[in-house]
């Protein structure tokens, strides 16, 4: 006579235990991402401790603790006069570094980067679709997406002067508008063969099938080419902010390198990664798990 089957205990999925079991993913990735940060910050106050610290080889000034930065951003941030007065919280942020360069620069990578969508999606359709734009447009725009975008800034400069926007907005849609071209013409090129004969076989011909069969299939590879595009504007504006201090985040990273503050310099550096993060988690990170889900891409 045979035992009766017994159910298999359950046990947690793999990489799963722990004190954070049942906890959302997110707040998984975000302790994982909160003890990477202490480690690296560790690691930095001890090669501070042995290089300033302890063997004297290089100036504080040089090369800040880590501390040393918090402070800085403490103040850049008006944090301190928030806390000393909270009913002035907001004259306090108004007046402080950090706030108002970093939304000078959002609005200019706003209007730079909308600039460059409505002039590369377009223009990337039609070096996708026809041969000659291929061979034309899309010849010259894969030369131009190779020049660095600081190499616009000099034309900027004498086409429209040094004290206005202009040529930072100029520098910007030049520094992101030929990757969004190349971005969207391979992403349609990159759709399988097969989904054209099935869209043609079910009588999608001509911009029916275009716009109903090949460009959704290709979102979502457009959605991260316009990622691509997105960084190379940021990298784009603050370059330009360098050169014709007019606001921003670019000039305070100026500002500071002339001054010798070594803090203020990575303080900016790390107002910049975290605006870059930003819009990675909150814009383009969900946009492309959505997609991923809708075309059942969730898996991979």
């Amino acid at each position: 006579m045979t035992e009766p089957l017994t159910p298999a205990p359950l046990t947690p999925a793999p990489g799963k235990s722990g004190v954070l079991a049942g906890a959302p993913d997110w707040a998984r990735d975000a302790l994982l991402r909160l003890v990477f940060l202490a480690l690296l910050a560790l690691l930095w106050q001890g090669l501070h401790y042995a290089l300033v610290t302890r063997a004297a080889v290089w100036s504080p000034q040089l090369f800040p603790a880590p501390l040393d930065v918090a402070r800085w951003l403490w103040r850049g941030l008006g944090l301190g006069v928030v806390a000393q007065h909270p009913a002035g919280w907001w004259p306090a942020l108004v007046r402080a570094d950090y706030p108002t360069a970093a939304l000078a620069s959002i609005v200019r990578l706003l209007e730079g980067y909308c600039i460059s969508l409505l002039i590369g999606l377009p223009l990337g359709l039609m070096v996708a679709r026809w041969t000659l734009a291929e061979k034309t447009l899309g010849w010259l725009a894969i030369a131009l997406q190779a020049m660095p975008s600081i190499g616009w800034a000099p034309l900027a400069l004498l086409w429209c002067g040094d004290n206005s926007v202009a040529p930072i907005l100029f520098v910007t849609v030049f520094g992101s508008l030929f990757a969004t071209i190349l971005a969207v013409s391979d992403s349609i090129r990159q759709v399988p063969p097969l989904l054209a004969r099935a869209g043609r076989t079910l009588g999608a011909t001509g911009p029916r099938l275009y716009f109903e069969v090949l460009l959704p299939a290709a979102l979502p590879a457009i959605v991260t080419g316009l990622k691509v595009g997105w960084s190379f504007a940021w990298r784009s504006l603050l370059a330009a902010e360098l050169l014709v201090q007019f606001g921003g985040l670019g000039q305070l990273l100026q500002r500071d390198k002339a001054a010798g503050q070594a803090e203020g310099l990575l303080a900016t550096i790390i107002i910049i990664i975290a605006i870059s993060l930003g819009v990675q988690a909150l814009v383009f990170a969900p946009v492309q798990r959505r997609l991923q889900n809708l075309w059942g891409l969730g898996g991979i």
